[in-house]
């Protein structure tokens, strides 16, 4: 059976309910993806740009444009001397059985851009970025710990050796890299210390 998604950047924290209504409301009203109710962001623009690029046989309904041209998505955005313009809504439309690699694809440029996706099939609404750092975050300890430490020592050995080095190319572009490995893993665990210092105990 077919199915859709609707993805839209805001507004946010609506329940299913809430959802289906905006939804139900503005179908109501002609549907026009131009004056669906959420609100402009040049993200879902990209998303949707990313996607048919990926996905071109992929019906979508949405009031953004593609991009012209054959330079890949990224390029053409940077070569671009206008700003992409701001779209309200991108509703996709899955052919009967759509493969997993095509659901995963819209899920994962949803994660990317931070997106809303809203599931009427199911009654869903989800945020994929935050459920996705909020399981990084619940699953850190023990082995992200570890490998946030593997890092930072990885880090600062790469800083240190390459200060010592002598070769002034080296020695900035080592201490660049290393520096930012370190603060980044010293960072990543004073964030997750304060989350499971205020997580509730499970008792």
């Amino acid at each position: 059976m077919a199915y859709d998604l609707y993805v839209w950047k805001a507004p946010r924290d609506l329940e299913p309910e809430h959802a289906a209504e905006l939804v139900s409301s503005w179908h109501e009203q002609g549907g026009d993806p131009a004056a669906a109710p959420f609100e402009p962001s040049d993200d879902v623009t990209w998303f949707f740009r990313e996607l048919i690029r990926d996905e071109p046989d992929l019906d979508v309904t949405t009031d953004a444009t593609p991009i012209e041209g054959k330079l890949p998505v990224w390029l053409a955005g940077a070569a671009s001397e206008t700003p992409a313009p701001r779209t309200r809504v991108a509703v996709i439309h899955f052919p009967p059985q759509p493969t997993h690699d095509l659901v995963s694809s819209v899920i994962g440029l949803a994660t990317k851009y931070d997106l809303i996706v809203y599931d009427p099939q199911r009654g869903r609404v989800d945020e994929p970025l935050a459920a996705m750092a909020e399981y990084a975050s619940a699953t850190f300890w023990p082995r992200g710990a570890i490998r946030a430490l593997l890092a930072g020592v990885i880090g600062l050995a790469i800083a240190v050796v390459a200060w010592l080095s002598g070769i002034p190319v080296l020695n900035v572009l080592g201490v660049l890299v290393g520096g930012f490995l370190f603060v980044l893993s010293v960072f990543t665990f004073v964030a997750e210390g304060r989350k499971r210092l205020g997580r509730p105990s499970a008792d």
